[in-house]
């Protein structure tokens, strides 16, 4: 280190007089100027201690931290007075990237960081571009002494100055959706992973949120404005998703949020490809599924991405973009399945009712009010079934929702939608559990005729919507689950064989029978606006089963022209939002979309979550079958989970009584 001079005076040496002249007056050279007089001496002599360590610092980087400290006191200091030579060379230290031949080592770095931390106070918004200089600084792949030194520098900069809480929030998360390199390190630094930085991100974090708590009401728009657009990439959106999830776990007060938000995101995703099929033809659905199982794990450099885009006329961008969506979908979905199952798996009966209660939150904000959303419901349905309870839980809130008179007609339709299809789908579903739904459903379609049937002139999905949507909802859970419904001596399930050979009628679950045929043959006539592929399936099983025999009731319908009604009109809306949504055009605007929400999942990587969860279509042993019905190849073959008995369009135009694979009756499109 550099030592002052000694200024201490020699022995014998006089200062001049007051009364001296200032001017200086050269003796003679040969004269020895100990021996002169006291009064001659004009100038005051500088001798130094030979015992001090005199030295020139040869490297700047060997500043002692007492004089960085000193360094940075007085440039921020005269940066206030308007000097700024010195605070711009210490924020140029900052912003240097680590690989530069001028950036100074970590080790000196970090002692400009620790004595920035010792005068905090002093960076108020006058230096906000030094400010700016320390969060954007190349931090995350140096050393860890640097990266403590670093983290504490942050925290006391938002203690004393708050104000700088969204640009350090903003810089973290950004680091979500793109990591820096590792190789953005010192020299001087030791290698690290790419695991590590992302570790170091998520610790920077919650050393702060552990700060104040209303750290987190800052981060909350953070992390919604941060989220990727629907355009990037798969791995952008993957990685994202893993970080907050990760934030979610050290973050509670934010779970719900977060949650909520993925949710949100996915689905907008979801309905997006849902509207991009309607464009296609049939056959294209399937071959873009297929090409995303293949391509499920290739991976394609961006550059060959922008070569290939860029050969590609129209119609072939938009299927590769339309495929690239999927696979998304299906990344996503699957990272969602494994973050839900990590909870589900651990039996921690709070956890599990917490984060059950934010997937019902989630539905009934987000997946249920979202027309034709196709495969985020999945999740609802795959970890309801986990346990008898959630099962109970989630019919129990379909019900509510479907029948709550406060809320509007179309989330009560798609609610019922919903109860049905789960009840119809679910392996994991009970008898007892089907029988106390169908009960429900029979009550409520019960009800709604003896109210509207004085009044009512004839068919009318405007008028009647909810009385559509929860007949529809029956005799489609009736086709998949109408074993549950026979009432044998000994309660158990009937065989194939005692089914084949059974010779009398059946004896029905309460008053099941009795209930769909009065409203069948009433007024309203639901087998006339229900869909046709389901009313076809029904009639041919309810004739087989001795169940109902309504074929007359298909060949008179024939006959029915429907009309707008000129009475009340669109009193619900149902009828206006599906002729609008799906572009129907004449009497098929007035008829009752064949759509339930748990019809066949087809994305490739993530429908490995639902291969022990999901009822597929089989026909009623012993019953004939006729062209249009498809065997049960889905569970079996992944390349072809919607078949392509493909009978829909004319039984839609004739109401054939041909039979119609359910499995068919809707699909990805759908």
């Amino acid at each position: 280190m550099v030592s002052l001079a000694s200024t201490d005076r020699a022995a014998g040496i006089v200062a001049p007089s007051a009364g001296g002249s200032l001017k200086r007056k050269q003796p003679d050279t040969h004269f020895d100027a100990e021996h002169l007089p006291s009064n001659q001496i004009k100038r005051r002599r500088v001798t130094f201690d030979p015992e001090v360590d005199v030295r020139i610092l040869s490297d700047v980087n060997e500043k002692s931290l007492e004089l960085v400290g000193e360094e940075v006191r007085r440039a921020l200091e005269k940066h206030a007075t308007d000097d700024n030579s010195a605070y711009d060379q210490i924020r140029s230290l900052l912003i240097f990237r680590p690989t530069s031949a001028d950036a100074p080592v970590t080790s000196l770095l970090q002692k400009y960081v620790i004595a920035l931390t010792n005068n905090v106070p002093l960076l108020d918004h006058k230096c906000s571009g030094l400010v700016h200089a320390i969060i954007e600084c190349s931090w995350i792949a140096r050393n860890e002494q640097f990266v403590r030194s670093y983290r504490h520098l942050l925290r006391s900069l938002l203690s004393v100055h708050p104000g700088y809480t969204s640009p350090v929030l903003n810089m973290l998360v950004n680091m979500f959706l793109q990591l820096p390199s590792p190789a953005l390190r010192q020299q001087d630094d030791p290698p690290i992973l790419r695991t590590r930085l992302q570790t170091r991100v998520h610790e920077c974090l919650k050393y702060i949120l552990r700060q104040s708590p209303m750290m987190s009401t800052f981060l909350a728009p953070i992390l919604s404005s941060t989220f990727p657009f629907p355009t990037d990439t798969t791995k952008t959106h993957v990685q994202y998703i893993k970080n907050i999830l990760r934030v979610s776990g050290y973050c509670p007060e934010l779970k719900g949020e977060i949650l909520s938000l993925v949710m949100d995101k996915l689905v907008k995703i979801d309905v997006q490809i849902q509207v991009d099929m309607e464009e296609l033809e049939d056959d294209m659905e399937d071959q873009i599924v297929e090409e995303t199982a293949n391509d499920a794990e290739e991976e394609e450099s961006d550059n060959e991405s922008v070569s290939s885009e860029e050969s590609l006329d129209g119609d072939e961008r938009h299927i590769k973009e339309l495929r690239e969506s999927v696979a998304k979908l299906d990344a996503v979905m699957d990272l969602l399945f494994s973050h839900y199952d990590s909870i589900f798996a651990q039996g921690d009966l709070f956890d599990i009712d917490e984060t059950f209660e934010s997937l019902l939150s989630q539905f009934a904000s987000i997946i249920l009010p979202t027309y034709r959303s196709r495969h985020t419901q999945f999740l609802l349905f795959h970890f309801s079934q986990t346990s008898p309870d959630l099962m109970e839980r989630f019919a129990g809130c379909c019900s509510h929702l479907a029948f709550d008179q406060r809320r509007p007609h179309i989330l009560r339709v798609a609610a019922a939608a919903y109860l049905a299809s789960f009840i119809a789908r679910g392996a994991h579903v009970s008898g007892p559990v089907v029988r106390d739904v169908f009960d429900l459903l029979c009550h409520h379609l019960e009800t709604l005729r003896a109210a509207q049937e004085p009044t009512c002139k004839g068919p009318d999905l405007r008028r009647y919507g909810t009385y559509y949507a929860i007949s529809q909802a029956l005799l489609y859970a009736f086709c998949f689950r109408w074993r549950d419904l026979i009432v044998t001596p000994d309660g158990t399930p009937l065989t194939d064989e005692q089914l084949m050979y059974h010779e009398t009628d059946f004896t029905w679950h309460n008053s099941t029978q009795e209930i769909l045929r009065h409203n069948i043959f009433s007024k309203l006539n639901p087998l006339k606006i229900c869909a046709p592929t389901i009313v076809t399936q029904f009639a041919r099983m309810a004739h087989h089963l001795r169940f109902l025999y309504v074929f007359p009731l298909l060949e008179t319908n024939k006959r029915i022209r429907l009309a707008r009604s000129m009475g009340n009109g669109y009193t619900d809306g149902v009828g206006a939002r599906e002729t609008a949504l799906t572009m129907k055009k004449g009497e098929e605007g007035f008829l009752l979309d064949a759509y339930f929400p748990f019809d066949p999942y087809v994305l490739p990587r993530s429908k490995r979550w639902l291969s022990q969860d999901y009822v597929q279509w089989k026909p009623i042993p012993g019953m004939e079958p006729v062209a249009g019905d498809v065997a049960d190849e889905e569970e079996d073959d992944e390349d072809d989970d919607d078949e392509d008995g493909d009978d829909e369009s004319d039984s839609e135009k004739d109401v054939d009584v041909d039979g119609v694979d359910l499995d068919d009756a809707t699909d990805i499109s759908a």
